[in-house]
């Protein structure tokens, strides 16, 4: 019978544990301390292009304007980071958590219903131990054609 191997989403959820909340809380004042040296990094390249004045006047506006916009960027990036900052400090323990999503294989055969094969499959982690495997089966409205 011919089969092939196909890959589709697995979502990873955790457990949200004292542990869990502090090392997410960590990781993103780690991410937002990032940014901010980026932001000073581009402030002292902005300063430094304006001090050197060794590029014409069109040059060194094209420049800072590029600049800014990566300034602007960061500062998203940032404003978005402190969200989900507050949001981790809201977190209830014991609570589920979507960390994200990995590519997972599945073997689908000749006669195998798809919709069953690439259903929605969660892997539920506490403090980084694997408690469960959930495979959502497909809706019953959704049958293969000609059945």
């Amino acid at each position: 019978m011919a089969a092939i191997t196909v890959q589709r989403p697995v979502i990873i959820k955790a457990i949200v544990t004292e542990a869990f909340k502090r090392l997410y809380m960590a990781d993103l004042e780690d991410a937002i301390k990032r940014v901010d040296a980026i932001m000073q990094q581009i402030d002292v390249q902005v300063r430094r292009f304006e001090l050197e004045r060794q590029v014409t006047p069109q040059q060194t506006r094209n420049l800072r304007a590029q600049l800014e916009l990566e300034r602007q960027r960061q500062e998203a990036t940032k404003m978005e980071l402190q969200a989900r900052l507050r949001e981790a400090q809201d977190l209830e323990l014991n609570s589920e958590f979507t960390q994200g999503t990995i590519e997972g294989t599945v073997e689908v055969a000749v006669g195998d219903n798809l919709f069953d094969k690439i259903s929605r499959t969660e892997i539920i982690v506490k403090d980084g131990i694997v408690l469960e495997i959930r495979e959502t089966s497909a809706s019953p409205l959704i049958t293969p054609a000609g059945r």
